[in-house]
């Protein structure tokens, strides 16, 4: 059984395609014998067609990578391009979809409104102009009173994460992306059965694609034999897109409105490093305790209402004791298929054109966007250290090959490039000036800035920066440096392989 929904989801996606093909193919070969004398026309409607896919797609708002990868698809090979681009290239949601969500943020996001009081205490016009951005695109505010604690392994998350479901008064709520059976998955759910039976309400969300080869399938038995409330986030239907496609790449447990626990660490004994797949696991959390928790309460909320139709009173699960005073300000933030404004990927932008010393940034996965790119060479050209940290040691190697595919213009560019040589770091960590952080499950892919639901912590001018700061410096001291010069003698048919590889991007 693999452990890895990622490379499943890309694997069946890449089965689907090839039998799709396959079949396309065979179709039009059956035509073409069949119907020889109208071959010509045929090709011309399927040409015609083609034209106008095209047209739908230069019309339509994305970045212009995503653009140009449909194109050249769809062009080169229409008859397969057209149809693979109706099952994936659109990111549509319906408007029956788009009308339950809109009245599900009526009940939570929207009931949260900016703190004027803290916002115009903000001297820096540049950080005064990421809190806006960020409440601007997903409606949820910078909170003060918020005391944070980084946690740079998966063994330190889940500690932490026991620590908290122990303390549980009211209410627990977890929501992971995979949830893997193993020593992790005992140690939690034995609290959890020790907690629900002392009358603590819990309920727990788990995505259904990226759980779907590793989730006990006895699960949700369990749960409801213990008295947990447990669903499935966008389970199999008769929607393939949607359930390939829209995904609960989120990670949060929270604990009473007190506590939350978030970043890019799953439920899974390779995260804490009992089961060595790829070499040391290094992921990373953040520990939030205090006013910020509850913008993560409401996005579980929020989520929670649309996959079950259970509507909670968001005023009910507010924390339940004084929150610390800590410096500094919390933003935790959040980003879907459904948000048109693409909170995720612009607030990274804005984060990068507001550094003027150094931008320092883990991700799994490096597979960018014409503008996010653009944005990351502007700030190396403008003198800032731009480093940026990838795997040793892969755990999908099309992804690993395309994450290399984009090394080539950054470090020309003065980019410094760093592979984490004791294996394979999933953390989605960005550190700046020693002043702003953000913590999330958000890969630099186009997967996470399209079409995942993903969520994110920022944090500015608390003790927290400068540790996050350290431990990605502590990341590079052991991980080996890519070099330009280096990465320039690789053979032409390499350099033409990563030419397609870059194209074929925007549609893994």
């Amino acid at each position: 059984m693999r452990n890895s929904a990622n490379h499943f989801q890309s694997m069946f996606r890449f089965l689907i395609n090839v039998v799709l093909i396959l079949l396309q193919l065979t179709i039009i070969g059956i035509v073409i014998l069949q119907f020889s004398d109208y071959a010509v026309y045929a090709y011309w409607v399927i040409e015609a067609i083609a034209v106008l896919v095209v047209l739908n797609i230069v019309y339509r708002k994305k970045t212009a990578a995503y653009k140009i990868s449909w194109i050249i698809f769809v062009l080169i090979l229409p008859a397969v391009g057209i149809v693979l681009y109706f099952i994936w290239g659109r990111q549509h949601v319906s408007k029956k979809s788009k009308a339950r969500w809109d009245k599900i943020n009526r009940n939570t996001y929207e009931k949260l409104s900016q703190n004027r009081v803290v916002f115009e205490e903000l001297n820096d016009s540049g950080i005064k102009k990421e809190v806006d951005l960020v409440y601007r695109l997903c409606g949820l505010p910078v909170w003060k009173n918020t005391k944070t604690k980084y946690l740079r392994l998966g063994e330190e998350m889940h500690r932490a994460n026991l620590e908290a479901i122990m303390s549980a008064e009211k209410f627990i709520f977890l929501e992971y992306f995979i949830v893997t059976g193993g020593k992790m998955y005992d140690e939690l759910m034995s609290a959890l059965f020790e907690k629900v039976a002392m009358g603590v309400e819990v309920r727990m969300m788990v995505d259904e694609m990226g759980s779907l080869s590793t989730l006990p399938k006895d699960f949700y038995q369990i749960c409801a034999a213990h008295q947990i409330k447990s669903i499935p986030f966008n389970p199999l239907s008769a929607s393939l897109f949607k359930f390939i496609s829209f995904r609960d790449h989120r990670k949060m447990t929270i604990v009473d409105g007190n506590v939350a626990i978030t970043g890019g660490i799953n439920i899974g004994d390779e995260y804490i490093n009992e089961k060595v797949r790829f070499g040391h696991w290094k992921d990373m959390a953040v520990h939030l305790e205090g006013d910020a928790v509850f913008s993560l309460t409401t996005m579980f909320l929020n989520i929670w209402e649309y996959v079950s139709g259970e509507s909670s009173q968001i005023e009910d699960y507010r924390g339940t004791r004084e929150s610390p005073k800590a410096d500094g300000l919390v933003m935790p933030f959040c980003d879907g298929p459904t948000n048109l404004k693409n909170p995720a990927v612009n607030t990274y932008m804005t984060v990068f054109n507001n550094a003027k010393e150094y931008i320092y940034l883990t991700t799994p996965y490096l597979i960018l966007d014409t503008d996010l790119t653009n944005c990351i060479l502007l700030a190396a050209r403008s003198g800032v250290d731009v480093r940026i940290i990838t795997p040793g040691i892969p755990d999908k190697k099309m992804v690993y090959a395309t994450t290399r595919a984009f090394y080539g213009d950054l470090l020309a560019e003065g980019v410094r490039i760093y592979e984490y040589a004791p294996g394979f770091i999933h953390g989605k960590v960005l550190v700046t000036d020693d002043q702003v952080s953000i913590v999330g499950s958000i890969n630099m892919d186009y997967r996470s800035l399209t079409w995942n639901y993903e969520c994110g912590t920022w944090i500015y001018g608390s003790e927290t920066v400068l540790e996050i700061k350290k431990d990605l410096l502590d990341c590079i001291n052991v991980s080996r440096e890519v070099r330009y010069a280096d990465w320039e003698k690789s053979s032409f048919i390499k350099k033409v392989g990563q030419s397609v590889l870059r194209i074929m991007g925007p549609l893994m």
